[in-house]
């Protein structure tokens, strides 16, 4: 196996119904945009040293709900919970024991195209 790995990074592409909805959803949560500009006006990136994502508004009609769980780790559930509740976002707080020994909790929110956002925290 190569020590200089082919793939690098996986940044997926949201097709959203409301650029600026959704735009202004992730900058609540406080995800920085690191892209924005004339050449792609219909696109925007964010990104941290270990996400990286963007969202394009949609050509058609789609069904989130349906396509995908938006998934994104968090070191901190509790600070995550205080974020939320600062921005003014709903969310639900899960907990889950799949086996003995091991718990998380997450936040289940709804972005503005519909997608539904997990914030995962760590085992418990």
């Amino acid at each position: 196996m190569s020590t200089d790995p082919l793939f690098t990074r996986l940044a997926p592409v949201l097709n959203v119904s409301d650029l600026a909805a959704e735009r202004a959803f992730y900058e609540k949560l406080g995800l920085p945009v690191i892209y924005e500009g004339d050449e792609y006006p219909d696109f925007i990136a964010f990104g941290t040293d270990t996400i990286n994502f963007g969202i394009q508004q949609a050509d058609a009609d789609n069904d989130p709900p349906s396509v995908l769980t938006w998934q994104i780790g968090v070191s901190d559930v509790d600070a995550a919970v205080e974020l939320c509740r600062t921005a003014g976002l709903d969310y639900e707080l899960e907990v889950n024991e799949p086996a003995p020994g091991w718990k998380y909790r997450r936040l289940l929110l709804q972005t503005p195209s519909g997608y539904r956002l997990a914030l995962e925290g760590e085992s418990e």
